[in-house]
């Protein structure tokens, strides 16, 4: 290991014999539940094995997801249930604006657009039952 500030080789010792600085990793501490979620580098665990994002499963309530070798757009979506499966508010938050955007997609365009189609539908039919007694 190497000397923080001077770069010197230290030895056994984590007191530096050049500079005399005490190389103390004091603000090494544990990742949270969030922060662990959401990484996505080299964790060094409690025992001193290493886990890399793509080798760590992240684990749900209800089972195991694999984020290993798989597109942007299904790690991101692992990601989002995984904070929400976590607790995390802010998914919580992002879920309720989700279906309030798809009910109101539904109230807005969908209904109304199946109220037209019925509407066309009744129009043609009369249309062709009006033709039909006309002749």
């Amino acid at each position: 290991m190497n000397c923080r500030r001077c770069g010197k080789k230290l030895g056994d010792s984590l007191k530096c014999s050049f500079c005399g600085y005490e190389n103390i990793e004091g603000n090494v501490r544990e990742m949270t539940r969030t922060e662990n979620n959401f990484f996505d580098g080299v964790t060094i665990n409690a025992d001193g094995t290493e886990d890399t994002g793509r080798e760590r499963t992240r684990n749900f309530r209800h089972g195991y997801i694999n984020l290993g070798e798989t597109g942007i757009l299904m790690r991101l979506f692992g990601k989002f249930l995984t904070a929400l499966m976590s607790g995390n508010g802010l998914a919580k938050i992002a879920v309720t604006l989700i279906f309030l955007a798809f009910a109101a997609l539904m109230f807005f365009i969908a209904v109304p657009l199946v109220f037209f189609m019925i509407a066309v539908g009744v129009a043609f039919w009369l249309y062709a039952k009006f033709i039909k007694t006309n002749n």
